[in-house]
């Protein structure tokens, strides 16, 4: 029995989808392969995930002790939110299609010099994920109290949600920012 369609559950991806972007010379996203656009793209998941991170501290800020009513004040922030975190979302497909999908691809998929600038981002990513984590209990120890799931106050869980993004999309970042030619 042949498979079409083989589904890499623990990578989360398909052959198909793998190969077609691995060969795909479609000139719509060939403004994307340069190495000047693919730096753009990673700088804009980068603000993205800072975006995000920034609000768990953001409902307790005043800015100039303007402050809109708390109806308006919810819904601006919400609306924030969402937009922010679909920002990062397109910039993170965005930065997927950049690399041809190579950071996740699995090993039978790619070549040899593929697998080694695939394991070489994941170790830089590895190493930088491992200053954040530092960061993070950084933050933690001198920063402002968070807690997660609160409706009032410093709400953790955006820093969750931005750590999360990190640790997805640093590898590809890596391989984006790192090669000329993909």
């Amino acid at each position: 029995m042949s498979q079409k369609n083989k589904i890499y559950w623990s990578l989360g991806v398909t052959e198909k989808g793998t190969r077609a972007l691995l060969t795909d010379e479609n000139s719509k996203f060939a403004w994307l392969r340069s190495q000047r656009n693919r730096r753009v793209v990673v700088l804009l998941e980068l603000l993205g995930i800072a975006l995000i991170a920034s609000g768990s501290y953001l409902p307790t800020l005043t800015i100039g002790g303007f402050q809109l009513s708390r109806e308006a004040d919810i819904i601006i922030y919400s609306v924030t939110a969402i937009l922010v975190i679909l920002l990062t979302l397109v910039a993170y497909s965005l930065l997927r299609i950049s690399v041809r999908g190579i950071a996740d691809a699995p090993d039978e998929l790619l070549d040899e010099r593929q697998i080694t600038i695939r394991d070489t981002s994941f170790r830089f990513a590895y190493l930088a994920m491992g200053y954040l984590v530092i960061a993070l209990l950084i933050l933690m120890f001198f920063g402002p109290e968070l807690e997660l799931f609160q409706p009032e106050g410093n709400d953790g869980s955006y820093l969750m949600i931005a750590a999360l993004f990190a640790f997805a999309s640093a590898p590809s970042m890596i391989l984006a920012w790192r090669e000329r030619d993909i």
